[in-house]
């Protein structure tokens, strides 16, 4: 029988400068796995969207390409004119 796969119990997610090949990882106790990469994350590097848990990276492309509350193009603007006409 096939044993399930532990979650790391840190945060896996590595900060660096930009200038540097090297990152040193967050390391605090993590609260969440993100639902793209499969990484640990802490409270402080987790954010979440659409029911799901991510780290930032993959947030960032979450809510760039594949976000289902994105509003869609225009309908913004077409909403703030009707507020101030």
């Amino acid at each position: 029988m096939a044993q399930p796969e532990k979650i790391n119990p840190n945060c896996e997610i590595e900060y660096a400068a930009s200038w540097s090949d090297y990152g040193l990882p967050c390391g605090k106790p993590a609260v969440a796995e993100c639902s793209d990469c499969g990484k640990a994350v802490c409270e402080e590097c987790h954010m979440e969207c659409c029911g799901n848990s991510y780290c930032g990276q993959c947030y960032d492309y979450h809510v760039s390409y594949a976000c289902l509350r994105k509003p869609v193009r225009g309908e913004r603007r077409s909403h703030e004119r009707s507020e101030t006409a």
